[in-house]
């Protein structure tokens, strides 16, 4: 769809329904930031602060998911994975600590952060321990 900035397809995929289904939401939220930024101005700082913290409970709702399986799977690197988690609930944060206080905020440089952090995430992080989720079959 050519209103959306991250478009869902099966590259995303950790073959995994309930992370998939997550993963599939927080690209969802992505777009909506997106959408809200596009309308631009004071209206686009009204919807960030608007959307956020449901966001960020989103998200943490996801991690628990996430390292819930990554435990059961018996994930080597889930201590790793795990930190990189709370790096990001952390400048997710302070990106809403900054929305606040600025009177001149950046939504469109955190919609860019939030989709560039997500797509890496998932590449590069999520998609090592997609081999051990064979234990959960």
């Amino acid at each position: 769809m050519e209103d959306e900035l991250v478009t869902w397809d099966e590259s995303l995929m950790v073959n995994n329904e309930v992370i998939d289904g997550q993963h599939r939401e927080l690209v969802g939220m992505t777009n909506k930031f997106y959408a809200g930024v596009k309308m631009g101005g004071m209206i686009a700082r009204a919807y960030f602060l608007q959307t956020i913290k449901g966001t960020v409970n989103y998200i943490k709702t996801h991690f628990v998911s996430e390292e819930e399986i990554m435990q059961k799977i018996e994930f080597p690197l889930f201590e790793e994975h795990k930190k990189q988690h709370e790096n990001f609930i952390s400048e997710v944060k302070e990106q809403a600590r900054i929305f606040e206080d600025d009177v001149n905020p950046d939504p469109a440089g955190f919609v860019i952060f939030l989709m560039n952090w997500i797509l890496q995430h998932i590449a590069n992080s999520d998609k090592k321990y997609v081999p051990y989720l064979e234990k959960l079959k």
